[in-house]
């Protein structure tokens, strides 16, 4: 994921451009007082949020709901606007208002559950369900390696590895699970 660094680089720059701009014209008290104010909202409001979306979802987890991702991407959107009014500046503030909203919440939350469904389903960058289906600790020919000693080898010390040769169970010889 590469993350763009012009706006990184320009949103300090526009931060302070229109913090003077609009302490210029409502003063500079009324300015330092909105951003003191929107931290301590910001910092309320990820602790409050922390504690009811964790709350949430075990009970979504206790009544049934094996998983529940709505409600956690919501609360990450959640917290995510908290964190940005802890921010300081007003465009920020004005992001984090965004993400506070239900209705324009929901909308980037159906957009970014939409890319990553996509990015998912085309297997980007490799990614492919089928390796986790794959046992990790068996190989193609079965062999396996297990070191016993010092990881140090030269002309006066012995490698005293072990080599196990074993051939990979097949479906049929392995047993259940229930077992």
């Amino acid at each position: 994921m590469r993350i763009p660094l012009l706006p990184i680089v320009l949103l300090p720059v526009l931060e302070l451009w229109l913090m003077i701009e609009i302490g210029g014209e409502v003063g500079a008290l009324a300015v330092i007082a909105w951003l003191v104010l929107m931290i301590i909202v910001g910092i309320n409001l990820l602790r409050y949020l922390g504690a009811s979306s964790m709350l949430r979802a075990a009970q979504g987890m206790r009544s049934g709901i094996a998983m529940p991702t709505q409600g956690l991407a919501e609360g990450l959107f959640k917290a995510i606007g908290a964190v940005l009014l802890i921010i300081p500046g007003f465009i920020t503030d004005f992001i984090a208002l965004l993400c506070l909203i239900p209705f324009v919440r929901r909308l980037l939350l159906k957009r970014w559950l939409a890319k990553i469904a996509v990015v998912a389903s085309a297997g980007a960058r490799g990614f492919s369900a089928d390796r986790f289906k794959a046992d990790p600790f068996t190989s193609a020919n079965g062999n396996i390696y297990e070191h016993q000693g010092s990881p140090q080898t030269g002309p006066d010390k012995t490698n005293d590895g072990v080599l196990i040769d074993q051939q990979p169970q097949s479906s049929a010889s392995k047993p259940s699970e229930r077992d």
